[in-house]
C-alpha cells in the first residue's frame, strides 16, 4: 500500500513537473524577412540596453534622473517633453549620450498628444518592450486666484500631473508584458499622504471626498476632484494623492498577471526646483533655507534625482505596491562620481541618506481607501477615454485541458439555463 501511495506521488510530482515545462513551452516561430529586419534595426537601435520612458525631463528631478539613467550605459531612454527644443539645449549642456538618449514631444495638457506620443512610440519601439516607464512630470500653480484649462477642458494641473499619465499607463502597460522587469513608477509627495505633517498639517489637506468632480465629467467650470471651489495648492495636492492611489490600484488589478511592478515614491522635499517657479519671489529664497537649516528636510535636485533612478534601477525595487521613501542624516562633500560607489547615493541635505537608507513608507488611509480608489479608476476611464486591457490569469496551453474545457463550458452552459428556467 505504502509503495503504491509513493508510485502515485512520484507520478502526480512528474506531471506537475512536465506542466510546468509545458507552460513555458512555445512552439518555434518562423519570422518572414520583414520581421528580421526589423529585428536587425532593434537590435541596432537598442543592443542590449533596456528602454525607458520618461515623462518631464528637461529640468529638475526628470532632467538629474535621466543623467544617472545614461552615467550607466544600460539604458536608453526616451524622454517625452513639452518643449522639444529646450530639451535638445538642455541634451547638449548636459552632453547626454544622444544614441541612448530619443526626445520626443509630448504635451501633457492635451489627451490628443498622449495619445499620438504613443503611437509614435511604438514605431520607435520596433517591437521592442518598455522596461521602465516613470511618469515624473508635474506642474505646481498654488498662487492661481482661478483655475487654467486644458486643451481638452479639463482643470489643467490635474490633466497633467494625473490624468494624463492615467491615460499613457493604459495604452503602454501591454507593451511592458515582456520585459524582464517592467516597472512603472509613479512620482508621488508627501502633500498627497496626510498621515505626515507636511501632508496632514498644512492646508489645504489632498481630499478627493467623493470625487463628485470627476463622477460630473471633470469638464469646465468644474474645477475640482472633489466637485468644490478651486484651490491651486490643492490641486496639486489631490493630483499626487490620485497617482499614489492608483499605484496601489494598478498593482491590485495587474501585478500578477503582467509582471508589471506598480510603485510610488517621495523623492523628498526639493526645495529648489522650477516646480516652484509660480510661488513668490521671497518664498524661493527663504524656502530652501528654512528646509535646510530649520527643519533638516532639504533635498538637492541632484540626489533626489538619483532617488528616482534607484527605483528604477536597484533589483531591490522591483517589488510591487510599495510606496518608496528614503531616511538619513546629512550628506556632506559628495558629488556624481558617488554615484553607486560603494552603494551610496551622493546628495547633499538634511533628508539625505544612502543607497540603504530607502525603505517602505506607511500610506494614508485615504491612499489605502480601496472603495474609492475604484471609483476613481472608473471616473478617470470615463474622462480620458482609456481603454485598458483585460486583467487575464495564466492559463494552460495543453490541448487536451482546452478540449475538456470547452466541453465543460457547454454543459455548464445547459445546466445553468435549465436552473434558471426553474427546470
Amino acid at each position: 500500500m505504502i509503495r503504491k501511495s509513493i508510485a502515485l506521488l512520484a507520478l502526480v510530482v512528474a506531471s506537475a513537473d512536465a506542466f510546468k515545462f509545458m507552460s513555458n513551452w512555445q512552439p518555434p516561430k518562423i519570422l518572414t524577412d520583414e520581421q528580421k529586419v526589423k529585428m536587425a534595426d532593434m537590435e541596432e537601435r537598442f543592443g542590449d540596453k533596456k528602454l525607458v520612458v520618461i515623462t518631464g525631463c528637461s529640468s529638475g528631478l526628470g532632467r538629474q534622473t535621466v543623467k544617472n539613467l545614461l552615467a550607466t550605459n544600460k539604458y536608453h531612454v526616451v524622454g517625452a517633453v513639452r518643449d522639444v527644443e529646450k530639451m535638445e539645449a538642455v541634451a547638449e549642456i548636459e552632453e547626454f549620450d544622444m544614441d541612448n538618449f530619443h526626445i520626443m514631444e509630448c504635451e501633457l495638457n492635451s489627451f490628443e498628444s498622449v495619445e499620438k506620443f504613443c503611437d509614435e512610440l511604438e514605431e520607435y519601439q520596433l517591437g521592442k518592450p518598455i522596461d521602465r516607464l516613470l511618469c515624473n512630470a508635474g506642474v505646481y500653480q498654488p498662487s492661481l486666484p482661478y483655475a487654467k484649462w486644458s486643451v481638452d477642458g479639463h482643470e489643467q494641473t490635474m490633466q497633467i500631473n494625473f490624468l494624463s499619465h492615467f491615460l499613457m499607463v493604459s495604452k503602454l502597460i501591454d507593451r511592458m508584458r515582456d520585459a524582464p522587469d517592467p516597472r512603472v513608477v509613479m512620482v508621488g509627495s508627501v502633500t498627497g499622504n496626510d498621515n505626515t505633517v507636511g501632508g496632514g498639517g498644512v492646508y489645504p489637506i489632498a481630499d478627493l471626498k467623493n470625487l463628485d468632480g470627476f463622477k460630473a465629467g471633470f469638464n469646465n467650470p468644474v474645477a475640482m476632484a472633489d466637485g468644490y471651489g478651486f484651490i491651486g495648492a490643492k490641486a496639486y495636492k489631490d493630483s499626487k494623492l490620485s497617482l499614489m492611489m492608483m499605484s496601489n490600484f494598478l498593482h491590485a488589478k495587474y501585478n500578477k498577471n503582467t509582471g508589471i511592478a506598480f510603485s510610488s515614491i517621495y523623492p523628498g522635499c526639493i526645495a529648489e526646483t522650477p516646480l516652484f517657479r509660480e510661488k513668490r519671489a521671497w518664498f524661493r529664497k527663504y524656502f530652501p533655507i528654512f528646509m535646510k537649516y530649520i527643519t533638516g528636510g532639504y533635498v538637492g535636485v541632484e540626489e533626489a534625482g538619483q532617488r528616482l533612478f534607484q527605483v528604477a534601477h536597484d533589483p531591490r525595487c522591483s517589488k510591487s505596491g510599495v510606496y518608496w521613501s528614503w531616511n538619513g542624516g546629512p550628506r556632506e562633500g559628495r558629488g556624481a562620481a558617488a554615484l553607486e560607489k560603494s552603494g551610496q547615493i551622493s546628495g547633499g541635505g538634511g533628508a539625505g541618506g544612502g543607497w540603504d537608507s530607502i525603505y517602505e513608507n506607511d500610506q494614508s488611509d485615504k491612499v489605502n481607501n480601496l472603495e474609492l480608489c475604484v471609483d476613481l479608476f472608473k471616473t478617470a476611464t470615463d474622462i480620458t477615454g482609456a481603454q485598458w486591457p483585460d486583467a487575464k490569469t495564466f492559463t494552460s496551453p495543453c490541448p487536451t485541458l482546452k478540449v475538456i474545457s470547452t466541453i465543460s463550458e457547454n454543459m455548464i452552459a445547459r445546466e445553468e439555463l435549465k436552473r434558471m428556467a426553474g427546470e
